[in-house]
């Protein structure tokens, strides 16, 4: 016999240990005293356990939802319980915390789909760029946070942005050049330079020179030099747009010209 609970089937034997349970607690108001309590609590949860599992209502899928696959063995590793245990009775709000807990999750929803299915919905932080700083590299997201769990070289098509400061200030420039897709196409490196502003560097070695405040200005300038005179494909050393009223540009010399 099944009778329904929030439009969700329950089967009778759940109805009976939840009833079980209800009468225990007013025995345990009672007993309240010593070591009675305490052996009447393991009592009820034994047999809640053992009511629920013959019902049933039992641990058998777990569903990962937004969970990528390099985070994916982290998420589980998380996940503190094991397949046939009693489904009603677990801590979903502890299953929630310990998950929230790594690095990769921004958020998480976890419930229940009686009668055996854990719903486990995660939103992972957005990986950003990859941050080089004294030697060592970093997975950042979009606020400039490392993600520790993750790998810098699993993400090699991650922008890579380089040096103190970088990694609190990548979200704002990234979003400057991302707006400019042959600019983007063409870029090697973002550096962070005395922690003001940035340098471009470009795959073919071109240094582009951006100054510490109005940058989408200069960039405005960088794109207007593009379209009049192609300058990304001038062979120039350095394009130095840090002096709003005046261009410098610089050719390659035999000591700096690129390797081919």
């Amino acid at each position: 016999m099944m009778r329904a609970v929030g439009g969700v089937p329950m089967p009778s034997e759940l109805t009976a240990w939840l009833a079980f349970a209800g009468l225990s607690v007013l025995l345990l108001a009672v007993l309240a005293t010593g070591n009675r309590a305490q052996m009447l609590t393991d009592g009820m949860r034994d047999f809640a356990d053992r009511r629920i599992a013959a019902a049933g209502i039992n641990l058998q899928n777990i569903h990962l939802k937004g969970v990528s696959d390099y985070s994916r063995a982290d998420i589980r590793a998380a996940l503190d319980f094991q397949r046939g245990q009693p489904i009603a009775l677990m801590d979903l709000a502890k299953v929630k915390e310990n998950i929230e807990k790594i690095g990769w999750v921004e958020s998480v929803t976890v419930r229940r789909q009686f009668p055996d299915v854990l719903i486990i919905d995660v939103i992972e932080r957005p990986r950003l760029a990859v941050w080089q700083y004294q030697n060592k590299s970093y997975v950042i997201d979009d606020k400039g946070q490392i993600i520790p769990e993750a790998r810098a070289y699993n993400f090699v098509d991650l922008p890579l942005v380089v040096g103190e400061g970088a990694n609190e200030n990548a979200d704002e420039i990234l979003e400057l050049v991302r707006s400019r897709p042959e600019l983007m196409q063409k870029l090697e490196v973002l550096v962070r330079v005395d922690t003001r502003r940035w340098d471009l560097r470009l795959k073919n070695a071109t240094l582009i020179k951006l100054p510490a405040l109005n940058q989408e200005d200069a960039l405005a300038r960088l794109d207007t030099l593009i379209a009049s005179r192609r300058v990304l494909d001038q062979g120039l050393a350095e394009i130095d747009l840090r002096d709003p009223n005046a261009l410098i540009v610089a050719p390659f010399t035999t000591t700096t010209q690129p390797a081919a």
